[in-house]
């Protein structure tokens, strides 16, 4: 009967290794697992994250400005703006009438400022709504290159400013029209 009970023992201790090894190879297995898994999540995450900072091939992919505020889209419109400046006159002019003051404030503030005449209307804009004058907009407008700030500070609605925006921009641009080489 001994040698009855040390098999039972052998045999007993062979099922014991063969279930550690499946557990072995169960855990191994969903190691390997939860790594591919989290390997593919990391590298969608990081695709995801990338996304928010995509830069156009053409654009400056370095978009920060001086003072190291970073902006991520730009509407660029170089033939519009270059029309701008190329009638300045008729856009001082515009603006003095939008904003009854004199043509000489308007281009004392331009060369002062060295303003380009996208952000003449800009500013113009703002402190016609605010009913603020130039001066104190272009203050404002030192000190932060937040658009949204400025809006919050003078209590402009986005909506409103647009729509502003779009109508002082056309009648501007109907103005200009005629005159255009």
């Amino acid at each position: 009967m001994v040698n009855f009970s040390w098999k039972i023992g052998k045999d007993k201790k062979i099922k014991t290794r063969k279930k550690v090894f499946k557990m072995k190879k169960a855990i191994f297995a969903g190691a390997v697992v939860s790594l591919f898994t989290l390997s593919t999540i990391t590298v969608n995450a990081e695709n995801i994250a990338a996304a928010n900072y995509y830069v156009h091939p053409h654009h400056d992919h370095d978009a920060t400005t001086e003072d190291g505020e970073h902006h991520r889209h730009h509407h660029h419109n170089n033939k519009a703006n270059k029309m701008l400046e190329n009638h300045k006159k008729e856009v001082v002019k515009y603006i003095s009438n939008y904003l009854n003051q004199p043509e000489s404030n308007i281009n004392k503030a331009v060369e002062q400022h060295k303003m380009e005449m996208k952000k003449l209307i800009f500013i113009a804009v703002i402190s016609k709504l605010s009913n603020k004058p130039l001066e104190n907009i272009i203050a404002q407008k030192g000190k932060t290159n937040s658009f949204k700030e400025i809006l919050d500070n003078n209590n402009i609605k986005r909506e409103q400013f647009f729509e502003e925006m779009k109508r002082v921009h056309r009648d501007i641009f109907t103005q200009i029209e005629p005159t255009k080489n």
